[in-house]
């Protein structure tokens, strides 16, 4: 099996997790529906790309911001708050203070499984398309390295492996491997024909389950020996 390996550095992010909006929160490392709207956006997909990630990083703190929200909100709105109306749209102009989780001092390893010409496509369009984010589209992206890799499979029943980093597990491979952590249900990916229908993005999601310490003494997985990382796919052909 052949991955594209990403290594990537942030120096401020915000993965916000949905259903935040008073407050901004953020996941602690990028989810997937993210980077697989990241991996679409690189190749110039029109259509859902069938591909597996495996996303993972060290942060060095969060920082909670104060920010001045500007948005387009609902027009009737405009009586109660005094907003101004944008009669070309049929919208208010609203702004509020928000609070913002800024993770600062990212540090990204993201392995990608899709078809080679996809890969091949993403590692040539990754520093071609205007500039890279990851996040919201003020959270630059340096890339530090980019190869394709052949992963090996490891045994852990001899040889453990102690995790000092964080990483998202496939639900099923946390609790086969007795590992504990935060879960999330987290969207991956959105029907195209009901969105093009009501309007509104219906999402599949996967069970996760984030860690960022432990041991691993039993099972098989993949393992990056030159970054000595463990690579647990999430998605198709994972």
């Amino acid at each position: 099996m052949e991955l594209l390996k990403v290594k990537v550095f942030q120096l401020f992010a915000n993965y916000r997790k949905p259903m935040s909006f008073n407050f901004w929160d953020s996941y602690p490392l990028p989810p997937l529906s993210t980077v697989r709207g990241w991996f679409h956006t690189v190749v110039d997909a029109e259509d859902y790309i069938p591909m597996a990630v495996s996303i993972q990083g060290n942060f060095e703190s969060v920082v909670h911001d104060l920010q001045t929200l500007i948005k387009f909100d609902r027009k009737e709105r405009a009586k109660d708050k005094g907003y101004p109306i944008l009669e070309g749209f049929n919208k208010t102009f609203s702004k509020s203070p928000t609070f913002v989780t800024n993770i600062f001092h990212n540090k990204l390893l993201i392995y990608i499984h899709s078809e080679k010409r996809y890969l091949e496509k993403f590692a040539e369009n990754l520093l071609r398309k205007e500039y890279p984010s990851l996040g919201r589209y003020e959270d630059l992206v340096r890339i530090d390295e980019i190869e394709f890799i052949e992963p090996e499979k490891r045994e852990f029943y001899y040889d453990e492996h102690i995790i000092n980093y964080g990483i998202y597990l496939n639900k099923e491979t946390a609790d086969s491997l007795g590992i504990k952590g935060i879960n999330y249900r987290m969207n991956f990916k959105y029907d195209k024909t009901l969105l093009e229908r009501t309007g509104l993005r219906y999402f599949e999601r996967k069970d996760v389950v984030y860690i960022d310490e432990g041991i691993i003494d039993d099972g098989e997985l993949l393992f990056d020996e030159k970054e000595e990382r463990i690579i647990d796919l999430i998605g198709e052909h994972g």
